[in-house]
């Protein structure tokens, strides 16, 4: 997988809305994959969410 540099300084509210926009297919891509394989939308949704809490209270990636 490979996602393109911002293009926006860090603090341009146009930059989170960039990030969103390349990260949106790749999480609708996971939804898709998790509903055809029995879950429902509502489960892969919530697993998603669960796994952001967790990401960030975590805070394993660094830059």
């Amino acid at each position: 997988m490979q996602i393109s540099p911002p293009t926006h300084a860090p603090g341009d509210m146009q930059r989170a809305m960039e990030c969103e926009e390349l990260v949106h297919p790749l999480v609708n891509s996971v939804v898709v994959a998790a509903v055809a394989s029995g879950w429902t939308c509502d489960e892969a949704l919530i697993a998603i969410e669960e796994a952001v809490k967790d990401i960030r209270a975590a805070k394993p990636i660094t830059q």
